[in-house]
C-alpha cells in the first residue's frame, strides 16, 4: 500500500508542483493570507479545467433531455431487465448517446484534484520554507487563519463539516438524472459518509471542498436552466409542427373535397 501511494506521489509530483508555484504566486503578489489563496487556488483550477468539465456537464444535460423517455422503456419493460438493457443500449444508439461519455472528463479531472489535494494537505515546501511557518511559538500564524479559523486545525465550530455537507447534497440532487430509490440512497448517503469524514479534516482543506462544491452548484444551475430553456423550445417546435401537419391536412382535405365536387358536376 505504501509502495502505491509513493508511485502516485511520483505520478502527481509535476502537477503539485505546479499548484504550489501558484500557491507561491498568490501569496507573495496577490494576498499573504493562506485562506483566500486556497479559494483563488480552487477558483483556478476549476476555470482551467471548465472545457473538461462542460464536455462532462453537456452529456450529463443530453442524458436529462432523454430520461423521461429512458423511465417509459422501463415502465414498458418492467420485470424484463434483460429487454430493458437491449432496449435502453438501441435507444442510446439511435440517439447517439454514450452513457459513459460523462465518466471520461472526470477521470482527467482526477489527478489535479488529487494533486491539489495534497498540496493542501502535505504543502512540502510551501508552508516551512516559501510562505513562513504555520506557527511562531504554539501561537496560529495569522497568514494561516482565516476568519474563525486556523487552517492547520479542524474548525472547532463544525461549520465548515455542515456547509461541506450541504453543498454536497445540493450539488448531487441538481446532478442527479433519476428519483429512482438507488439514487435517492446515494443522493443522501454519501453527503453523510463525507460529512463523517470531514470532521476531523484541516479547515485548509474544507475550504477547498465547500468552495469546489459552491463552484459545482453554481454551475449545474445554469446547465439546468439551459436544458429546461432547450426542452422549452422542443416542446415549442413540437406544437408548431403539429400544426403544420393539420394546416397541411387540411389542404389535401380540399382538394379532396374539390375532386368530389368536380365529380359530382360531370355526373349532373
Amino acid at each position: 500500500m505504501t509502495q502505491i501511494m509513493d508511485g502516485l506521489g511520483k505520478l502527481l509530483q509535476p502537477i503539485q508542483g505546479a499548484l504550489e508555484w501558484i500557491v507561491i504566486f498568490l501569496y507573495n503578489n496577490v494576498i499573504a493570507n493562506y485562506g483566500i489563496v486556497i479559494i483563488l487556488l480552487t477558483i483556478i483550477v476549476r476555470i482551467v479545467l471548465t472545457p473538461l468539465t462542460l464536455s462532462q456537464t453537456r452529456s450529463m444535460a443530453k442524458m436529462q433531455r432523454l430520461q423521461p423517455q429512458l423511465q417509459e422503456i422501463q415502465k414498458k419493460y418492467k420485470g424484463d431487465k434483460q429487454k430493458i438493457q437491449q432496449e435502453t443500449m438501441e435507444f442510446y444508439k439511435k440517439n447517439n448517446v454514450n452513457p459513459l461519455a460523462g465518466c471520461l472528463p472526470l477521470i482527467l479531472q482526477m489527478p489535479v484534484f488529487f494533486a491539489l489535494f495534497r498540496v493542501l494537505r502535505e504543502p512540502s515546501i510551501i508552508i516551512t520554507s516559501v510562505l513562513g511557518l504555520p506557527y511562531i511559538n504554539d501561537v496560529a500564524n495569522p497568514n494561516f487563519t482565516f476568519l474563525w479559523l486556523d487552517l492547520n486545525a479542524k474548525d472547532p465550530y463544525y461549520i465548515l463539516p455542515i456547509l461541506m455537507v450541504a453543498t454536497m447534497f445540493l450539488s448531487t440532487k441538481l446532478t442527479s438524472t433519476s428519483s429512482s430509490g438507488q439514487n435517492k440512497i446515494i443522493m443522501y448517503a454519501m453527503p453523510a459518509i463525507f460529512g463523517v469524514i470531514s470532521i476531523n479534516l484541516a479547515s485548509g482543506i474544507l475550504i477547498y471542498w465547500v468552495t469546489t462544491n459552491v463552484w459545482s452548484v453554481g454551475q449545474q444551475w445554469v446547465v439546468n436552466r439551459f436544458i429546461k430553456r432547450q426542452a422549452e423550445r422542443q416542446e415549442e417546435k413540437g406544437k408548431e409542427a403539429k400544426k403544420e401537419e393539420v394546416l397541411v391536412l387540411t389542404e389535401e382535405e380540399k382538394k379532396i373535397i374539390k375532386k368530389k365536387r368536380k365529380k359530382r358536376k360531370k355526373k349532373k
